[in-house]
């Protein structure tokens, strides 16, 4: 079961390392590739016009680095490479020869499996506690960062991420069991009530807890995603390695933001 967990977490990994590993080569081009080449470009800026996801997704803009089965525009990868156009063939997030039982199976279209075979990237650094490195000798931090980060010197508004946080961590995590709950706290804006309580919090227990652009609650606002470890900072380090890497016990961590 642990290993099945370790290979889940290592696939999801794909859409944002693809710059670095390129997909297999001499696979089938399939007659979607071919059509593909003559896909005109206002198609993929029709999606860009709607989804703000030129940087939360798969790379674009890039052209693969092997023979791929779906369809390039002008030879690059872009958003249509995987996703119709229609909204209404291929089931779930209208990807190409979908629907899949795992969502992930369709990074296995283009990219070798065992590649990414367990790799965590929450366990992040190695015996001798400097960080770990993954597939092309990089540190396993690039599986969410842009780059890896100075613990030493970076603050939260310092690092740049491969994509929207919650994206990151819907890659391995499937979402809350508790749908409402979900509803009632990803990506929404707390209350001006909320926000004051919030900075208070974070001052009385040295913790930070870290909110998205527009002030909006994600993942890691209440999770720690590092390993004990990883960061120097002791209010941002809260979390790490404890029990569902909360960043506070429960339920002192939902009166963070809610009054009592």
């Amino acid at each position: 079961m642990k290993n099945k967990h370790l290979l889940l977490l290592g696939a999801a990994v794909i859409a944002v390392l693809a710059i670095g590993f390129g997909p297999r080569v001499g696979s089938a081009q399939s007659p979607l590739a071919e059509e593909g080449a003559g896909l005109p470009a206002n198609k993929y800026a029709d999606c860009l016009s709607c989804h703000d996801y030129r940087r939360n997704h798969h790379p674009v803009d890039i052209p693969p680095i092997g023979e791929v089965p779906f369809p390039l525009t002008d030879g690059r990868i872009t958003c249509v490479t995987c996703h119709f156009d229609d909204h209404e063939t291929g089931g779930a997030n209208f990807l190409r020869e979908g629907p899949y039982l795992v969502q992930r199976d369709i990074c296995y279209k283009c990219h070798h499996q065992e590649e990414y075979k367990g790799m965590n990237p929450h366990r992040m650094l190695d015996d001798s506690g400097g960080l770990r490195k993954i597939v092309g000798g990089m540190t396993v931090c690039v599986v969410c960062h842009e780059g890896t980060p100075n613990p030493d010197v970076d603050r939260t508004e310092d690092i740049r991420l491969r994509a929207d946080v919650g994206f990151l961590c819907w890659r391995c995590h499937p979402p809350m069991v508790n749908a409402l709950f979900q509803a009632q706290h990803l990506l929404v804006e707390p209350s001006l009530e909320m926000l004051r309580n919030l900075e208070k919090r974070e001052t009385e227990l040295n913790v930070l807890l870290p909110l998205v652009p527009r002030n909006r609650v994600t993942c890691s606002t209440c999770h720690n995603p590092h390993q004990k470890g990883v960061i120097r900072r002791e209010a941002a380090a809260k979390g790490a390695d404890e029990p569902d890497r909360l960043r506070l016990p429960s339920p002192r961590l939902c009166f963070a933001c809610h009054p009592f």
